[in-house]
């Protein structure tokens, strides 16, 4: 199966994770992911960080807008990069 490198688009989220930040946040991160093709590729790459994000955001709070995350960019590679992140986010206050 390819290896694949996923980056991932996060908008809207809520600045209740930071404690200093106030309004939306959104996020770039990538994920180094084995797959059968793209678009399992960028599944697999949802899935690891919805399973990060949980603890950080908890549920849902009344009024919040709904977080999104979409397809940045995605590179088939020959093989995974030696020192390849696994988790982590670079995160940016949002201009609505």
């Amino acid at each position: 199966m390819p290896f694949y490198s996923v980056v991932i688009e996060g908008a809207h989220f809520p600045a209740r994770v930071f404690d200093v930040a106030d309004g939306p946040m959104g996020f770039y991160t990538t994920r180094f992911v084995e797959a059968v093709d793209e678009h399992a590729a960028e599944l697999a790459a949802v899935e690891l960080i919805k399973r990060e994000l949980k603890p950080l955001l908890g549920e849902q709070q009344v009024g919040e807008v709904n977080p999104l995350m979409s397809l940045d960019r995605i590179s088939e590679l020959q093989k995974l990069p030696a020192t390849a992140p696994g988790s982590g986010f670079t995160w940016f206050p949002m201009n609505d």
